[in-house]
């Protein structure tokens, strides 16, 4: 799968959230995102699973949290995943 960046962590709110969804709509099957972000986008979880997307959040090199994004019909993108203890994996029940 090919990789797609998009660093959302210098943005104020509401822009993080919008560029994600807008990143999300040309979103191929074969691609996947990785966002960069400084705070935990705890409002994106929902969006993402009612619009046909699965996640991983993860604690980043650069920035506090990475969030890998990609169709629900695919597998996740296991090479870039790192597991931790404190890792979020469709948390979704508990954010609503």
């Amino acid at each position: 799968m090919e990789k797609v960046y998009l660093d959302v962590s210098e943005l104020p709110v509401p822009e993080p959230f919008e560029r994600i969804m807008q990143a999300l709509e040309v979103l191929t099957n074969e691609q996947y995102l990785i966002v960069t972000h400084r705070r935990e986008p705890l409002l994106l979880y929902k969006p993402l699973a009612t619009s046909g997307f699965d996640f991983h959040v993860q604690k980043g090199n650069e920035h506090p949290f990475e969030i890998l994004i990609w169709h629900k019909e695919q597998n996740a993108p296991q090479e870039l995943i790192h597991p931790s203890i404190a890792d979020i994996s469709n948390t979704i029940d508990s954010c609503s």
